[in-house]
């Protein structure tokens, strides 16, 4: 969360000609409800369910650039259908920098929490590893401009995709 994932898809997605995906987007769609009523009402588990369900889906398209929700690692199930719907990219950032990005959004449901910058520190913890093998590439955009960050998604893609 916070590394720019959404937002750095759309515009990369637009630079390739690409189509869009978000998974996130998905499940509220799928659930008719946004996410925080999802994890309040049916629970984290139904929500990573219904994520696995939206990247099976995703894993059978072409041409489009994917946005998943952090956790998605955490099922081991979603680790070939990453590998499957295409060139993944991890975008990574410190928590201090996900916090600044993220503290005034509170539709974060796994950060409502009395220490959301230690949530984060714990989610990072226990992600980290999951993430370095689901990802081909990770491009730490802390210090990095949006500009900066799209760029080199976009370029590592085409180099990874290869001529058209």
């Amino acid at each position: 969360m916070g590394t720019g994932k959404t937002t750095i898809g759309m515009r990369v997605a637009r630079s390739l000609g690409f189509r869009f995906v978000d998974t996130d987007k998905m499940v509220e769609k799928a659930a008719g409800k946004p996410i925080s009523d999802i994890f309040a009402e049916d629970g984290e588990e139904r929500f990573r369910e219904m994520e696995s369900s939206a990247l099976r889906s995703c894993a059978l398209g072409e041409s489009q650039v994917i946005a998943t929700g952090g956790g998605i690692v955490t099922r081991p199930e979603n680790h070939p259908l990453l590998r499957e719907a295409g060139y993944v990219i991890w975008l990574k950032a410190s928590p201090e920098t996900i916090y600044a990005r993220v503290r005034r959004n509170r539709k974060r449901p796994l950060l409502q929490t009395p220490d959301p910058l230690g949530t984060i520190r714990e989610l990072l913890a226990a992600r980290t590893d999951l993430y370095a093998t689901c990802a081909e590439l990770s491009i730490a955009t802390d210090d990095l401009s949006m500009e900066e960050t799209c760029f080199g998604v976009t370029e590592s893609a085409l180099h990874a995709l290869g001529p058209s």
